[in-house]
């Protein structure tokens, strides 16, 4: 099999309407290699704009509730029709609207209606660029609890995807037993990351409107520089602060397949993007960190009790609580008289007092303490936590800028230092790390 195959995928923003539409055709055009494409459904040009799979599910919530929704289906229409229209070719949206008036009243499902953003944009690219088109729901297919049917899956793909070359397909849906669709979290990531995975291909391209992934948040870092070379193990820990790049099913598909990343700018292509490997590539210049991000509203437990170092099985009782009640959590730090647990879940403050008087009885504590307002600052980079100096570093930032840091954690790979502050320090937090880590 030619292994030499770049699988791109085209998000929302690229299939607006047809000016962008003839951007990313041109992208596709400038580099023989690119012979797999997935699309998302149209996004929004103007911010007052309705996206299309918005107005696919006011369709269906219309339809639902037995509303009258032609001119739904009509402004849905008129949109496709300008596409198509200004891209100037002879594709037959007219039909496509009344299969999909067809299939709403056949009663098929929300995700069904919703999918055909991606289905009908998909046909109107491979029209345009004069390729084949495959459906989804030929190559995706999904159990009923809504994981990834892998040897399905896998097996579709290679049997049509290896004996088919220039495709589009469209990302973001799948099959589900009884000709039923599912519209997936892992959106088109999924689906692009499933046929490299699968051809073997060089290089999975995810053309976005950003120009990568920055250091820090460029609005809380005006000037941050762009990361040029990440690992995906250094992403995936930034996933979990919410640099949501690539979803992070597709991330450990690529990474395990040994596929490497690209995320690319539509309004750029010459800009090299992030390039994402397992490994950073030799001679990457990389001062401490590669990224430092983070999240606000945690809350933090703390548990206080003489004596707490020497209870057997303490760490079992405490998560045994959380995990009755339903709640995750996120990190823990533990002392020789205090234990402190941090949480996210939203449902904890409705829990609160059930958990409280759960811990109570489990371990008896003198005291335990609930702080609301924390945020979690990641700093990530390989091998970080072995640089000499390095938690030095990070007080003395904090410590310039007058913030009392809430609490500290090392990862057990030296692949990260969490902090937690204050929510109203994050911003200026962010800022002193970021001088710190980066610049000399």
């Amino acid at each position: 099999m030619d292994t030499d195959i770049i699988v791109s995928k085209f998000g929302s923003s690229a299939m607006a309407n047809a000016e962008r539409i003839k951007q990313t055709a041109e992208i596709i055009k400038s580099d023989p290699r690119r012979r797999y494409v997935v699309v998302s459904a149209p996004g929004r040009v103007n911010p007052d704009e309705i996206q299309i799979r918005d107005l696919l599910y006011i369709l269906y919530s219309k339809y639902e509730s037995r509303e009258s929704f032609q001119d739904t289906l009509t402004d849905i229409q008129t949109r496709f029709e300008e596409i198509v229209n200004d891209l100037g070719i002879n594709f037959n949206i007219a039909g496509e609207i009344a299969e999909l008036n067809k299939t709403l009243l056949f009663g098929k499902s929300r995700d069904m209606i919703a999918s055909r953003g991606e289905y009908i944009i998909a046909k109107i690219l491979a029209a345009y660029l004069g390729w084949n088109f495959v459906d989804a729901a030929k190559l995706f297919f999904f159990n009923n609890d809504g994981t990834l049917n892998e040897t399905q899956t896998l097996t579709a793909i290679s049997q049509i995807l290896s004996k088919t070359s220039n495709v589009v397909i469209p990302g973001g849906y799948g099959a589900l037993e009884g000709n039923r669709i599912l519209m997936t979290a892992a959106r088109g990531d999924g689906a692009g990351a499933s046929i490299a995975r699968v051809l073997g291909a060089s290089l999975y391209e995810k053309w976005t409107n950003h120009r990568g992934i920055y250091i820090a948040d460029p609005s809380l870092v005006e000037k941050s520089a762009k990361i040029r070379n990440v690992t995906y193990s250094e992403l995936i820990e930034l996933s979990y602060m919410g640099i949501t790049a690539v979803h992070e099913e597709a991330m450990l598909m690529l990474r395990d397949s040994g596929v490497p990343l690209n995320i690319l700018n539509i309004f750029h292509p010459e800009d090299p993007g992030t390039f994402v490997s397992t490994e950073l590539p030799e001679g990457t210049d990389r001062k401490i960190a590669a990224c430092i991000s983070g999240r606000k509203s945690y809350r933090i437990l703390r548990i206080n009790k003489i004596g707490l170092n020497k209870m057997h099985g303490l760490g079992e009782k405490i998560f045994n609580v959380f995990s009755r009640r339903g709640i995750s959590c996120e990190h823990y730090i533990s002392g020789i008289y205090n234990f402190a647990v941090v949480l996210k879940n939203p449902m904890f403050d409705l829990k609160r007092e059930e958990i409280i008087k759960d811990l109570n009885a489990a371990i008896n504590p003198e005291k335990i303490t609930v702080e609301r307002d924390l945020a979690l600052i990641a700093v990530v980079g390989v091998g970080m936590g072995t640089v000499k100096g390095i938690f030095a570093r990070i007080f003395d930032a904090i410590a310039s800028i007058g913030v009392k840091v809430q609490m500290i954690n090392q990862g057990a790979d030296d692949l990260n230092i969490i902090i937690g502050v204050h929510d109203e320090d994050f911003d200026k937090t962010i800022k002193a790390l970021y001088d710190a880590m980066i610049l000399e």
